[in-house]
């Protein structure tokens, strides 16, 4: 009788196990609205006050692209790769050139904090992770240019998973 039983018992236990382990370790649902009927509410750290015309601005391209590793178990899992401009006032342009270097560093180190707080851990990139891009990149230069109207463009991202 027991050589019947327990098969069935270990089956039921493991399926509980397993039942259990998925409830605990899933992430959790995140509120996805649909996209036509979102209404997408201006976020102050991106769009600021626009200058009249597009004479008044001036695009700035950062030369050189960002490689950011995404470390998943100790692992490099992915590498994100981003190409970046900043847009500005007309005339603003060679001070964002002249403090390149410092702006290449801060990026940097808010794109390497991004990672870690699984900012990238999707397959894809999505359009949520890309304004959580654009809003802490905008942040970040707008405190190292000290200027009122900065944009972040970013003008390319991709994921190229590592195997």
């Amino acid at each position: 009788m027991l050589k019947i039983l327990m098969p069935f018992l270990g089956l039921a236990l493991g399926l509980a196990g397993g039942g259990t382990a998925a409830y605990f370790f899933v992430p959790a649902e995140e509120n996805t609205e649909d996209e036509t009927t979102a209404t997408h509410k201006a976020d102050p750290a991106v769009a600021t006050e626009l200058p009249d015309t597009p004479d008044q601005l001036e695009i700035v391209k950062l030369p050189s692209q960002f490689v950011v590793p995404v470390i998943l178990d100790n692992r490099v899992r992915a590498m994100v790769i981003l190409t970046v401009a900043l847009e500005v006032e007309t005339g603003q342009g060679d001070h964002v050139r002249a403090m390149e270097p410092k702006l290449r560093d801060v990026f940097l180190g808010e794109l390497f904090s991004l990672a870690a707080l699984d900012g990238f851990r999707d397959e894809l990139i999505s359009r949520k992770t890309l304004e959580l891009v654009k809003r802490a990149l905008t942040e970040r230069s707008k405190h190292v240019l000290g200027l009122q109207f900065v944009n972040v463009l970013v003008t390319d991202m991709a994921r190229q998973d590592v195997f």
